[in-house]
């Protein structure tokens, strides 16, 4: 079994995300396909930007601070907390307004059903956000071809016992939006069932990637003891 899904997994990386095959996406995953998110300090949210003019709300973490107050179909507006406003289309679409320290304050502008609504969150601690691959499947496959359209995974490690694979990939690729290229690791976790992928979990170094493309990382002010 573990030598058969090992397999499978080397598939799907090739096929799907090398050579771009979205629509072979389900020969290798389950419908009902979950990916779990990995635990951060933020709002738990997830949003749609590929009509250029709008960033709109499609998932919501269920135990997130975001749940109950903010909705899929939501439009983003504008979003301010003590030290910046967010309230162009790229600065509402990088989602770094999102994340931030644990408990502060910020207030998310909406538009719902046509009416302009302020809402007040706290960021915090999102664990174990779970989507349905089925839900982002489209989101995904946009932001790819869009933005990483030469992005490659090379496996460096993949190894297997009863229905879990583990793989260690070195990313690579070329922005389109920062014409920059960058390289980064990534390890995945996943379970397969009836030879199919039915679970994942993943994570990814965001921080070397974000700073590879050009983003400025600076050191926080230290607070006194």
């Amino acid at each position: 079994m573990s030598k058969a899904n090992i397999q499978t997994v080397r598939e799907y990386i090739e096929e799907v995300f090398n050579l771009k095959h979205f629509n072979r996406m389900f020969d290798y995953c389950s419908k009902d396909c979950v990916l779990h998110n990995a635990p951060y300090v933020g709002l738990g949210l997830t949003a749609d930007d590929r009509s250029d003019q709008q960033v709109v709300l499609v998932e919501i973490a269920p135990n997130g601070p975001a749940h109950g107050k903010l909705f899929p179909g939501d439009e983003l507006v504008r979003v301010q907390d003590e030290h910046k406003t967010w309230e162009t289309f790229d600065d509402l679409k990088s989602g770094l307004w999102g994340q931030g320290v644990l408990g502060t304050h910020l207030t998310v502008t909406v538009r719902r059903d046509g009416k302009l609504l302020d809402v007040p969150l706290v960021r915090n601690r999102v664990d174990g956000w779970d989507i349905k691959l089925a839900n982002i499947v489209d989101l995904w496959q946009d932001e790819i071809q869009k933005h990483w359209p030469d992005l490659k995974m090379e496996i460096k490690m993949i190894f297997g016992q009863d229905d879990l694979v583990t793989c260690y990939s070195i990313n690579s690729g070329t922005n389109t939006e920062y014409h920059r290229t960058a390289v980064w690791s990534e390890c995945d976790i996943y379970r397969l069932q009836d030879g199919k992928i039915v679970e994942s979990w993943a994570v990814e170094d965001n921080f070397s990637e974000m700073k590879q493309l050009g983003f400025n990382i600076t050191e926080p002010v230290k607070e006194m003891a």
